[in-house]
């Protein structure tokens, strides 16, 4: 795998300004690690900027939905808009997170602390032998083969023994981090929320590493042309298995981190529905976009509580949306934004 990579790193160096291009050439770069660092501020100020607010409990509950959904969002990019293998399993890879750590904390008494790490090793693993044969197939293949497990795991937690399935409801009551004992009411929501942003900080670094990194340029030479990257001496599958671990170890920790901050998960939650949101989420923040995901995981994660007074209308509300970015802005909203504010400080600069 190292020799690949200095293969991939030298084939595939004279891509890298391509691939890095609406990033790093417009006046935008300039601004970006400010820009990161004052998100990054912002985000843990939170809670003290909330203060007292009969909503601030509210308003920790979504961000904490948009860090778990922001880490399955990015990698499934990362999997689908950069690599161009269109997995489904994602969902399903969540829930095998949250089903291992939540089955081992009520049947063997471990810490939450633990059995979270497990999660995502035990995820990488399932990825992993998913991967095996799923990866020596392309296309609509792909996609059959990765819904099937996505239905056969969901099936599973459905009808499987009474202490996975819960009587078809899934796992209940299964104990939070102590912490959530320990304080109790909103400072239990304040410190889910830090541990929560603990975990998508590093794994949105780790997952840009990826993407601006000579490896990263390799995916992308695999899903433009997988026969030229051969030819660069790049390994399709060994790449696109590693990929496949790579991004199921986060989407298990976040999968782990919900059953012990929601206290339980249903096997609905592998509905189609689930991928379907989490899909759109990526269309509507940028395909293939860094930024894009962690944008559209933003929108829908605070568009449908804002929507509620109409909620029999979301579904159509959000088939509008698509089919406007679609027509209007086919890239996602991050890319359309991006240049505009490319050319907004390019005049700047030229005056």
């Amino acid at each position: 795998m190292i020799g690949e990579h200095a293969s991939a790193k030298q084939s595939v160096g004279e891509s890298i300004g391509l691939a890095r291009l609406r990033w790093e050439a417009g006046p935008w770069s300039r601004l970006s690690v400010p820009a990161v660092v004052v998100a990054i501020i912002l985000l843990v100020a939170l809670p003290w900027l909330a203060g007292l607010s009969p909503i601030r409990n509210f308003v920790l509950h979504l961000m904490i939905l948009f860090f778990l959904w922001g880490i399955v969002t990015q990698g499934w990019n990362l999997i689908m808009g950069v690599s161009g293998i269109f997995s489904f399993a994602q969902v399903a890879l969540f829930a095998v997170g949250a089903w291992t750590s939540g089955v081992m904390v009520q049947q063997l008494g471990w810490s939450p602390f633990i059995t979270m790490w497990v999660g995502g090793v035990a995820t990488t693993v399932v990825a992993l032998i998913l991967g095996l044969p799923t990866l020596r197939l392309r296309g609509s293949y792909v996609v059959l083969l990765t819904l099937g497990f996505q239905e056969l795991f969901r099936n599973f937690t459905t009808q499987g023994p009474n202490f996975v399935a819960g009587g078809g409801y899934g796992l209940r009551d299964v104990p939070k981090y102590p912490f959530a004992a320990w304080v109790g009411g909103e400072d239990a929501q304040v410190l889910f929320y830090f541990l929560a942003l603990a975990l998508f900080l590093p794994a949105t670094f780790a997952i840009w590493r990826i993407f601006f990194s000579p490896v990263g340029m390799a995916f992308r030479a695999l899903r433009d042309s997988e026969v030229y990257a051969i030819s660069r001496g790049v390994s399709p599958f060994r790449y696109k298995l590693f990929l496949f671990g790579f991004v199921a170890f986060f989407t298990g920790l976040a999968g782990a981190f919900y059953v012990h901050w929601y206290g339980a998960i249903s096997p609905a939650i592998m509905l189609f529905g689930t991928t379907i949101n989490l899909l759109a989420m990526i269309v509507i923040g940028g395909w293939a976009s860094f930024w894009g995901p962690i944008a559209g995981c933003a929108v829908l994660t605070v568009l449908p509580e804002l929507m509620r007074a109409v909620d029999q209308y979301r579904i159509l509300l959000l088939g509008l949306v698509l089919a406007l970015i679609a027509v209007f802005a086919p890239e996602g909203l991050f890319p359309l934004i991006l240049r505009h504010v490319n050319r907004l400080l390019g005049r700047k600069g030229r005056l």
